[in-house]
């Protein structure tokens, strides 16, 4: 009888704890003082988290995050921006530029257990926002999480995790953050691109070519703050003056947690890096000694010769034409008006195609028509370099013209 009990009261256990391990994460409802009234100003810690760069694209930049935690009742969360989701539609919302991010709320060993693992960087620095403030903060932030409030449309350089921070801090110390970070910046958007892609040279050359001149006008210290790095530096140097008048330093106390001993972004880099020299003196070179081989009308020859265009042509042609369809089809208005297509675009592809017949059929039309296409190609690029002494092409794509041009006219 004792035993049958035994295997009942066992069964029960196994059943529950499946049925409890089986409900969704989302409904668990931490208990958050400030958000429902409890906490006091001075009971109210803020802290900006930030993270240094990791190993995917999604993580170069870097990410931030507020911390926002209650002494007396002792609970912290980890506020931050940055959350988005890979599924089913994720690859079209970011193709036609409609990517979809959105706040979450999180316990504070969860994320330093996350970054820890990943070896990224984490430094805090303790904020000393006025007490009449820290609590709306606070609430601000629980609100922003919210299921009806936590979704926006992701712009890399104007809408993301590290400015809806800033815009938070800002409003924090009565607007005096943004009155003082409206004086130029340092760099462009087009040279901090630089600076964190420079470790990983050809997709640093793919952004570049995707990326129209509305990157290289001057900006603000209060736009180089998409980038987490920027906001740290500028929060730390920053003081404002509190209701009666005296200066307070924002940040009271900052330390890093966990160092991963990486090595740092550049403090500024070029747009003319040396491979993109020698890579476009070689496939221009090709072009020419291998033409000239080919010309001569050696079997051999010609192989190679369409073997260079198809590789050519497939692979800037079909930069070229995501990027023609980008720019006439898509949200991203970085890739508007992109100069970088009189150097590669659909007439690029449609070399990619006639290089293919070319293999299966010898014919006197299609190599005229591959050649006429070459010239097209040449003739644009001579354009553009013409169209430059004008100030309205004033796209900073000297990294393209390196390699595009000598192809082109090669």
């Amino acid at each position: 009888m004792v035993t049958k009990k035994l295997e009942r009261f066992f069964l029960i256990l196994i059943i529950s704890l499946i049925m409890f391990s089986s409900l969704p994460a989302q409904n668990y409802k931490p208990d958050i003082p400030w958000a429902d009234g409890r906490s006091s100003a001075e009971d109210i810690q803020i802290s900006l988290m930030t993270f240094s760069p990791g190993e995917s694209l999604t993580d170069w930049w870097g990410h931030t995050a507020l911390v926002v935690k209650d002494t007396t009742h002792k609970v912290t969360r980890v506020y931050n921006f940055g959350y988005f989701s890979f599924d089913e539609g994720f690859v079209n919302r970011f193709a036609m530029g409609r990517l979809i991010f959105w706040a979450g709320d999180r316990s504070l060993a969860a994320i330093i257990t996350r970054y820890v693992n990943a070896k990224r960087t984490i430094s805090f620095q303790e904020l000393n926002i006025p007490l009449d403030r820290r609590f709306i903060l606070a609430q601000k932030l629980a609100q922003a999480v919210l299921p009806e409030n936590s979704r926006y449309l992701y712009e890399h350089y104007n809408e993301n995790c590290a400015t809806r921070l800033r815009d938070y801090i800002d409003m924090a110390v009565y607007g005096q953050f943004g009155a003082s970070m409206k004086i130029t910046g340092r760099l462009t958007f087009r040279e901090h691109t630089l600076r964190y892609t420079a470790h990983q040279p050809l997709m640093q050359w793919l952004l570049m070519f995707l990326m129209n001149d509305s990157i290289d006008k001057p900006i603000q210290k209060w736009d180089e703050m998409f980038l987490p790095g920027e906001l740290a530096k500028y929060v730390s140097e920053f003081s404002y003056q509190d209701s009666s008048g005296v200066e307070i330093k924002l940040v009271s106390k900052d330390y890093v947690y966990y160092n991963a001993h990486k090595i740092p972004v550049p403090f500024e880099t070029t747009n003319m890096p040396v491979w993109t020299i020698l890579a476009g003196l070689f496939f221009g070179g090709s072009a020419i000694g291998i033409g000239i081989w080919a010309a001569n009308g050696m079997r051999a020859a010609k192989i190679i010769f369409l073997i260079y265009n198809f590789l050519v042509s497939l692979i800037f042609g079909l930069l070229g034409t995501v990027l023609f369809l980008m720019s006439l089809f898509t949200d991203h208005s970085v890739t508007h008006g992109n100069e970088n297509l009189f150097l590669a675009n659909p007439v690029t592809f449609a070399i990619f195609f006639i290089s293919i017949i070319l293999f299966f059929k010898n014919s006197e039309k299609l190599w005229g028509y591959l050649k006429t296409l070459w010239m097209v190609l040449a003739a644009s690029s001579i354009l553009l370099l013409i169209l430059k002494l004008f100030p309205l092409f004033d796209q900073d794509n000297v990294m393209i013209f390196f390699i595009l041009l000598p192809i082109n006219i090669g």
